[in-house]
């Protein structure tokens, strides 16, 4: 075995998550409470799940980069990193994966400041077969609505990682 088959990048995606969450239960306590009204929660919301997108598309990432080293040890090429995204056997909608539109929320967070217009893109287009657009006013939060529902139970972006790395092993090594 490769020491690269061993995920060890699992446990600390999962304190990763269970950080966020508990910041996440914060807000709802405080919004249940009405120290927060509904906007300003969503406002102080919205970073907590970038980070989350972000911190599940590192570990995304880091599987595809470990498969390759799996890969390259074995004498076989390498894997395009999108084509391991394409690859999850799951449609979040059709045409799109649950990485795919992982990846897109990750990749819409970290450069959302960047952009002094909505642009025009695979991560843009992603995110719309995914219901967000220019008008979305919370996209990470509306992603997170998407894959965890309204509870913005993040182990689920866990679950699904993890489930996208077993799945590239299996297809791909």
């Amino acid at each position: 075995m490769n020491i690269c088959e061993i995920d060890w990048r699992i446990e600390p995606l999962h304190n990763i998550v269970l950080a966020i969450d508990a910041g996440l239960a914060e807000i709802l306590a405080q919004l249940e409470s009405s120290e927060l009204d509904g906007l300003t929660a969503l406002e102080h919301a919205e970073p907590l799940l970038g980070l989350g997108f972000v911190a599940a598309q590192n570990y995304a990432l880091g599987a595809w980069t470990d498969l390759n080293h799996v890969r390259r040890e074995s004498g076989k090429a390498p894997v395009n990193k999108l084509v391991c995204y394409k690859s999850d056997s799951i449609a979040a909608v059709p045409g799109t994966t649950r990485m795919e539109a992982i990846n897109a929320t990750a990749n819409y967070f970290k450069h959302k400041d960047e952009w002094s217009h909505w642009p025009i893109g695979e991560t843009t287009r992603t995110l719309a077969r995914i219901g967000i657009n220019a008008s979305t006013e919370f996209p990470c939060s509306e992603a997170a609505r998407f894959f965890c529902g309204d509870g913005w139970k993040l182990i689920i972006l866990h679950q699904i990682v993890k489930e996208c790395r077993e799945h590239i092993f299996r297809t791909f090594r």
